[in-house]
């Protein structure tokens, strides 16, 4: 009788420890388990816009524990509702990139309620499993255009010429890109009124000979420094760039690595980090439910990047601590950026 006791209680023993252990592996910590999708109207490989987006969730999932897919359209909008369709059916979390998603997000998040949905760049209230995240492109961009304002002056650097005159190459003319446009030219002209700032559209994301074509007009009108807000295509205005002895300014990424000789800074629009934030704010309950979140200067969500301490820095130290009193000058509104149209 006893060794019938002592066997039942060393089962017991087995199958309360089992359940502990189902019970652990069912709720997870820092996010074990919880899966999420990354949807893209282009792909990956940009070096700019989507790759900093994958960069977020590559990280929360160093951070959290999280697994997720990528689900690229490649421009092709026939394949929008489709992916976007498989990311909520693998998901609890999709990340959503591109503007092409604006009225395909909408409904599918309506379509699977219980799925949360971070869509970037745009602003939508109302739809509770969707968030949506706003930048302060504008802010970023002043920074950028006062910088080349006052590098479009420095003669002694081989490459500048005595105009005054600066460029930009946008992708699509969508109203993101004229926010950037509207600060570029807003900083541009407030360290230099006589500055003059030309705009070209490429038409196009990803197509690097468009923004290369693009780019070498701007420097044929007497522009130094093009400042390329094109995603992939803006590739091809780094291009035109060391072809012509010419200088650059990277969008979205710290591009600087790509070429550190011609490009000179880079307006670093931290999608990685917003998705991150939001993965982690999902996690702990701490989101409003169908609100927009906001990412400018203040909030750390749009910088100048110089690149690394190994390169050669065309910003000199003066340039920089301007560029840091200017950026607190946004933040304490003392200074008011315009918006683009």
């Amino acid at each position: 009788m006893k060794k019938r006791v002592l066997i039942f209680l060393a089962l017991m023993l087995v199958v309360s420890t089992a359940l502990v252990g189902c019970q652990n592996s069912a709720t997870p910590a820092d996010g074990d388990g919880v899966k999420v999708g990354l949807v893209l109207a282009g792909g990956l490989g940009d070096r700019s816009f989507y790759d900093s987006s994958h960069e977020g969730v590559e990280q929360a999932k160093k951070d959290f524990g999280i697994e997720y897919k990528v689900y690229e359209c490649r421009n092709d909008s026939s394949l929008l509702n489709d992916q976007l369709v498989q990311a909520s059916q693998y998901a609890s979390i999709v990340a959503v990139v591109g503007f092409e998603f604006y009225d395909v997000v909408q409904e599918i998040a309506k379509e699977f309620p219980d799925v949360y949905y971070i869509y970037v760049d745009n602003e939508i209230e109302g739809i509770d499993n969707l968030i949506t995240i706003s930048y302060a492109e504008n802010e970023g961009s002043f920074l950028a255009g006062a910088l080349a304002a006052m590098l479009t002056t420095e003669t002694s650097i081989e490459g500048i010429d005595e105009g005054k005159v600066i460029g930009m190459v946008g992708g699509v003319d969508i109203p993101v890109i004229r926010n950037f446009q509207a600060g570029y030219e807003a900083g541009a002209k407030y360290i230099d009124p006589e500055v003059e700032v030309e705009v070209l559209f490429a038409g196009d994301f990803e197509d690097p000979a468009k923004g290369k074509e693009n780019a070498t007009v701007l420097y044929s009108r007497g522009a130094d420094i093009v400042f390329q807000v094109a995603g992939k295509t803006g590739e091809g205005v780094f291009e035109a760039a060391a072809e012509l002895g010419k200088f650059a300014i990277g969008v979205d990424s710290d591009q600087r690595y790509i070429n550190p000789d011609v490009i000179v800074a880079s307006m670093v629009k931290k999608v990685g980090k917003s998705i991150y934030d939001t993965i982690e704010n999902i996690q702990k309950g701490n989101v409003d439910k169908g609100k927009v979140v906001y990412y400018g200067l203040n909030q750390e969500g749009v910088e100048l990047g110089y690149g690394t301490d190994d390169m050669v820095q065309f910003a000199t130290e003066d340039m920089k601590a301007k560029i840091e009193d200017i950026k607190a000058k946004i933040i304490s509104g003392e200074i008011e950026v315009p918006k683009g149209k």
